[in-house]
């Protein structure tokens, strides 16, 4: 029964590696109307991390753990409604029209949290024959093109993007915007 929740947990946290690379890149995102719906994703995402740090119980991940759980809980509690949520979903959404690396408190924070399920995904294979490993990337990939490639789903990038998801993108309000001056200014040629 462990081994199969092992499992379980592994494909898991991976797919949450590729879902935060993908939306850290800027690769495959939503519009910020359909992701504001997504508001449980990070509960999900917070409760995968816990299940996984229960099953391989590393005691050097414990503080890195404890920060990953206060982001998420806090996200969750504040979805939509503090300024820190608000910019989150809008730099994680197709509507942000800004610079994306100069956001470091955002990159760093996507980074952070996609280090956290990287390294769940490491411990947890350490105890998994190779070829349950290289399944579960193939599960993985598979839930890929079901998900973030599916024509039937929001997900798309900047630059190809069908109509149906382009009428979705509206500009974003100062308010959901949530600038930080010094960030947005970091990359600048003034």
């Amino acid at each position: 029964m462990l081994t199969s929740l092992t499992h379980v947990m592994f494909v898991t946290e991976a797919y949450h590696v590729l879902a935060h690379w993908l939306v850290l890149v800027g690769w495959k995102m939503l519009p910020r109307k359909d992701l504001v719906s997504q508001r449980n994703y990070f509960l999900i995402d917070c409760g995968c991390a816990a299940l996984a740090f229960l099953l391989h119980r590393n005691e050097y991940m414990l503080p890195f753990f404890i920060l990953q759980q206060w982001q998420h809980i806090f996200y969750y509690s504040t979805w939509d409604k503090s300024n820190a949520a608000k910019r989150v979903i809008s730099w994680s959404s197709l509507d942000w029209d800004r610079g994306r690396w100069n956001q470091i408190d955002l990159v760093v924070g996507t980074a952070f949290d996609m280090s956290i399920h990287l390294a769940n995904v490491y411990l947890l294979g350490r105890g998994l024959p190779i070829l349950d490993i290289v399944l579960g990337f193939v599960v993985v990939a598979i839930l890929y093109f079901v998900v973030f490639a599916n024509p039937k789903l929001a997900w798309a990038d900047r630059n190809s993007k069908p109509d149906w998801i382009a009428r979705r993108i509206k500009p974003l309000s100062e308010d959901q915007i949530q600038e930080v001056q010094m960030f947005d200014n970091l990359l600048s040629k003034k």
